[in-house]
Formats: structure tokens, sequence, C-alpha cells
């Protein structure tokens, strides 16, 4: 499974959103050290955003399972509202009013792609938060505008790890769009006592519809 899974990895193009969808009874922690150990494998870049303390939560779900999660101490992490510290936080950005955070989400994210610090992998944990706390769609149009204007942009691969139980409980209509403007999808899911990995879209054709099963 690991190898087929790095392949997956290895086919993302820069500039790709990548939406990872998981329900609430199936952690994607293994997944996420998976995709940062390849990362600083290839010698990129990683950067983690971190939405309410959902890092602490995955880390803590590996470090419970046997899994050496310090390989997560020293990547760098923009956290978004939350108290809990995992890695090398560089800035903290309020969990406001959605256009105010995503000015200052930008001011902080920009920087760090130009610097020239080689392509980025940019891990997004807890985005499904952010729409729980939305006041308005506007709001949620806010959040996923700004998704997309980082869609195509070739310094970075973004890979949200989404929890779809909390979306379509709270405002169904969220997932469809995020799954529009994504340009990979790869549902994660559990069958008894075994996990189903699906890419059910993906512009690299070469790894559309793949299925492993572990």
């Amino acid at each position: 499974m690991e190898e087929v899974i790095r392949k997956v990895w290895e086919s993302l193009k820069f500039g790709e959103t990548v939406l990872i969808e998981h329900d609430s009874t199936t952690s994607p922690a293994l997944g996420l050290y998976h995709v940062v150990r390849w990362a600083r494998e290839m010698n990129y870049s990683v950067l983690i955003d971190d939405v309410l303390d959902t890092l602490y939560m995955y880390k803590v779900h590996l470090e419970m399972s046997g899994v050496d999660a310090t390989l997560f101490d020293e990547i760098k992490v923009i956290k978004e509202g939350g108290t809990l510290n995992v890695g090398h936080v560089i800035e903290r950005i309020g969990v406001n009013e959605a256009a105010i955070r995503r000015s200052n989400y930008e001011r902080v994210f920009e920087p760090l792609l130009s610097k020239g610090e080689g392509r980025i992998i940019n891990p997004v944990l807890g985005i499904e938060k952010l729409f729980f706390l939305a006041g308005s769609k506007r709001e949620v149009l806010t959040t996923i505008s700004a998704i997309l204007s980082y869609t195509g942009d070739e310094r970075r691969i973004a890979l949200y790890f989404v929890n779809v139980d909390l979306i379509k409980k709270n405002a169904p209509y969220i997932l469809p769009l995020l799954e529009e403007i994504a340009t990979t999808v790869i549902r994660v899911t559990r069958e008894n006592k075994s996990f189903k990995f699906s890419v059910v879209k993906a512009v690299n054709h070469e790894i559309e519809g793949i299925e492993v099963k572990a």
C-alpha cells in the first residue's frame, strides 16, 4: 500500500490543490506522516497550516499508535487559532471574520513562497472547522476563494485533510464546492478493519481511479 500511495504523491504536480477526505472515525494522521516523510526525502520544504490544534491531535494519535512523530518537531507551522503548539510555529493568525483571516494569511504566506526556499509541500489541517465557524455563506465563499487563489501556483502543492462528516452535517453544499476546485480528490474510508485509499479525481489521469486497501 505504501508504494502505491508514494506513487500518488510523486504524480502530483506543483500548483495542485489536493483534497484528502476522511470521516470522523478514520484518522488521517498516518497519511500526513507519510506525506511529510516523503517531502523531506525529496528535499522539499514543508509548511503546515494548523487550524485549531488539529496538528496536536494528529501527533497524539500517531504517538499512541506507536509511531515516532518527532519528524514534526522542526517543521514550520502557521497556527490559525488554538493554543497547543507542535512544530516550529512561525506565525499565529486569529480565527477572525473570513476576509480579515484571508488578508492576514496572505501577509504571512506570500513571503514564504517568495523566499526561494524551494518548492513547498503545504498540508492544511482542520479547514472544516473554519467552515463550521463561518457566520454566513459569504464567509464560506471567501474561504473557498482563498483556496482557489493559490491553485495553479507552481511554488507549492497544498493538501487539505478534510473531515467530511463535519462538513456534511454543518453545510453539505461546501463539499461539492471544494471538490470542484480541487485538482485531485482522494478518499480514505474504513471497510471493517481495513482502510481504502481511492483517487476519485485527478488532473494526472495516470493515477485517477487508483484504489488500494490495507
